[in-house]
């Protein structure tokens, strides 16, 4: 599980962005390879006028040890 925020500024705007992440993670051996599959939300707390208000996130990640 990951909570965490990516906040940037733009100072000429005077405009703050302030996204809050929150992430689940679960590693899986497809036959023997790790993979990691992560699904997660992100909420604009913050943001210009006309920006999104929220956005998904999937990813797989594939693990190769030595």
């Amino acid at each position: 599980m990951t909570l965490n925020t990516e906040s940037t500024c733009d100072w000429s705007a005077h405009q703050w962005t302030v996204p809050i992440n929150v992430m689940a993670a679960q590693l899986v051996k497809i036959d023997k390879t790790p993979v990691q599959f992560q699904l997660g939300g992100r909420y604009y707390a913050k943001g210009p006028s006309g920006g999104p208000e929220w956005q998904v996130r999937f990813t797989i990640t594939f693990l190769f040890p030595k």
